[in-house]
């Protein structure tokens, strides 16, 4: 036995394996910043790699890749970013079922890519890890329930905690009220329906969980200075 050439090819091997490592942690953090762009290029460095064959067939072993991509994406968001499970769970179900469906290597790096992009805007958009538990917990459940009735004192309720601790804790880390807050969790929904359906205003006010449309209709021009008719009239000049 070669125990010199053993040794090199185990060096090799070894430093292989360690910068393969290495930008995986890379991509990882850009990931965590929400930078799809520089996510992507470290992502194409990554795939250029040489990697150990896991199953001599070039399909499996790009699918098998994609796989563990996905889940190493949806346990950074996790852990790192304090994305609530249910964004995750969304894309990362999305995702094993295009996989499923591919039939070339080629359909695997494109839908790899396609969800590194959606990671990457979950991470951005719903990034919870600056904030205390509570009003991450606050977040999430206005997020998940804005089409309910909800106030200061009813989510006071629901976390067994003051109103006057809870209203204090999240104007001085997000910067505004519990109440602007929720406003603005169903304004984004608003517009979003507005954007993508032809509803009628008043099924949108309830689908954002506002019962009175006049009332929907005043915090909607409040917020963005034209109605809901008027922005959607707007889409089509």
């Amino acid at each position: 036995m070669n125990y010199h050439k053993y040794e090199d090819d185990t060096l090799m091997t070894i430093t292989r394996i360690e910068k393969r490592y290495e930008i995986e942690e890379e991509f990882l953090q850009e990931l965590s910043s929400g930078d799809f762009s520089r996510a992507l290029s470290v992502y194409k460095v990554f795939s250029g790699l040489k990697l150990e064959e896991r199953s001599g067939d070039s399909y499996q072993d790009a699918k098998y890749l994609a796989i563990v991509l996905g889940t190493l994406c949806r346990k950074t968001l996790q852990y790192r970013n304090k994305v609530h499970p249910y964004y995750l769970n969304a894309i990362s179900t999305e995702m094993a079922l295009e996989l499923n469906n591919t039939k070339t290597v080629l359909d695997i790096k494109n839908i790899s890519i396609k969800y590194i992009k959606k990671y990457c805007l979950l991470a951005r958009n719903h990034s919870l890890h600056q904030y205390t538990d509570i009003v991450n917990k606050t977040i999430s459940y206005i997020e998940l329930n804005y089409k309910e009735d909800l106030s200061l004192s009813d989510l006071s309720k629901h976390f067994h905690i003051s109103k006057n601790y809870l209203s204090a804790i999240f104007r001085k880390q997000l910067g505004k009220t519990v109440t602007e807050f929720i406003h603005n969790v169903r304004m984004d929904k608003a517009i979003f329906l507005l954007n993508s359906t032809k509803l009628p205003i008043h099924n949108i006010a309830t689908l954002c969980g506002y019962n009175d449309s006049n009332y929907f209709c005043r915090i909607f021009k409040k917020q963005h200075e034209i109605s809901p008719a008027q922005y959607r009239n707007s889409l089509f000049q």
